[in-house]
């Protein structure tokens, strides 16, 4: 597995963590969940292909490698399209110790 899509996994595991805990909110984090999801194919990508494209794209645009996965995650969620406003402001909302916490929920 590649650095680029263990990040990816790491970040749609914290947030489809968040929607576990917080089921009042899968109207705002399902467009970016379903898409996004990580699981659906057998190889390295996403639901729908153009979302990890889409990240990778990003992830060539900044020097991830110094980066927590959460700062990551800010960053990407922060640049993308409207049509994933509720889950952008979701993850805006989210603190470090928060997002770290789901991030552990994930490697349980």
């Amino acid at each position: 597995m590649t650095e680029q899509f263990s990040i990816y996994k790491s970040i749609y595991k914290a947030i489809d963590n968040y929607l576990s805990e917080h089921p009042e909110h899968e109207e705002e984090l399902e467009p970016w969940l379903s898409e996004a999801n990580p699981e659906i194919w057998g190889d390295e990508g996403s639901g729908d292909p153009a979302v990890y494209e889409d990240f990778k794209a990003f992830l060539a645009k900044i020097d991830y490698s110094s980066l927590p996965t959460f700062q990551i995650a800010k960053l990407y969620f922060a640049q993308l399209d409207d049509f994933y406003v509720g889950t952008i402001n979701i993850v805006a909302g989210l603190d470090e110790k928060e997002f770290n916490s789901l991030l552990a929920k994930s490697s349980n």
